[in-house]
């Protein structure tokens, strides 16, 4: 186990010098495939689908937002941990900031799931698609800057997962492909590029009590134009269908979130309360996210007892 994390760490490491800003979500490990594609297939369900929306920056004018919406299934009647195998998916991303910016991301995924050891598996997960930019501006003492702009980009996003019944790992590169951006003929400024951004995320489970299941996350982002984010995660599950939780983003927001659950139905909110020092002159965030998502309770007495149950993850 050690030597995971130590060749997890050493590829963050590689990877994240040249991250640039891309979307963020403070339930992070609730859309878990929508940030790693390796985590498509390990739904206790059939079919696994997660609609959200985020708000940041209430308040404020043309403030950022984030929409997105996920779908993944196994492949076959019925997944075998043993043996192996296959899954897909595709999802669906949008990141505005008011009129003046527009980010669409469209994917299709495949994964890989393989037992390593005989508690340990691994995944492997590649999303392909492209992404359309949109910068529309208009003003009238400035006509280069007036008129709608579009490009659009292919771009890759692998994953890779290891987890059991217990713990899991998480690490994927979005912006693989780096992609130069530049205004058509006008060529107004120099191109730039969208260099890679590095996501890695560990999580472990535990029963505090018989009705109480807890579950702590450390999750983190590198980005180009700033230190890395980091991120820890608190979250008890209290018979089975109510949650409540609190997260830390270093140097940024404290986070309260709440998520219920009608059998395979949830529902999750979260508000971030803004602790950096522009804090006065930019409002707070929020966050709805819903969909299909399997239960922490289906496989509970299995986990408890430290045997690998049918599903050995859920994604929270």
């Amino acid at each position: 186990m050690k030597k995971i994390i130590y060749v997890i760490i050493f590829i963050i490491g590689v990877i994240g010098v040249n991250a640039q800003q891309t979307p963020e979500y403070t339930q992070y490990m609730l859309n878990n495939f929508g940030l790693n594609p390796a985590a498509c297939g390990l739904s206790n369900n059939k079919y696994e689908a997660m609609v959200g929306i985020r708000q940041q920056w209430m308040g404020m004018q043309n403030n950022p937002s984030t929409n997105f919406f996920t779908f993944n299934s196994y492949l076959g009647k019925k997944r075998s941990f043993k043996r192996g195998f296959h899954a897909v998916g595709g999802s669906w991303e949008s990141d505005k900031q008011g009129i003046i910016f527009q980010s669409d991301n469209f994917y299709l995924s495949y994964a890989y799931h393989v037992r390593m050891t005989r508690y340990y598996y691994m995944s492997f997960g590649l999303a392909a698609g492209a992404r359309r930019y949109t910068f529309s501006m208009i003003d009238p003492s400035d006509p280069v800057m007036t008129g709608k702009n579009i490009w659009i980009y292919p771009d890759f996003i692998p994953g890779i997962k290891f987890y059991n019944a217990k713990w899991t790992f998480d690490l994927s590169v979005r912006q693989l492909y780096k992609n130069t951006v530049q205004q058509g003929s006008d060529m107004i400024g120099s191109p730039t590029q969208l260099p890679p951004s590095a996501y890695f995320s560990a999580s472990r489970k535990w029963w505090a009590r018989s009705y109480l299941l807890v579950i702590q996350s450390f999750h983190v982002k590198y980005t180009y134009s700033s230190l890395p984010t980091f991120e820890y995660n608190m979250l008890a599950y209290l018979n089975k269908n109510f949650a409540i939780g609190i997260t830390y983003r270093n140097l940024d927001a404290i986070c309260g979130i709440v998520q219920f659950r009608f059998d395979k139905l949830v529902i999750g909110f979260a508000y971030d309360y803004t602790i950096a020092p522009y804090r006065f002159g930019i409002a707070n965030s929020q966050e709805v996210m819903m969909g299909i998502s399997p239960s922490p309770w289906s496989d509970s007495q299995s986990i408890r007892q430290g045997r690998i149950a049918e599903c050995p993850t859920f994604q929270y």
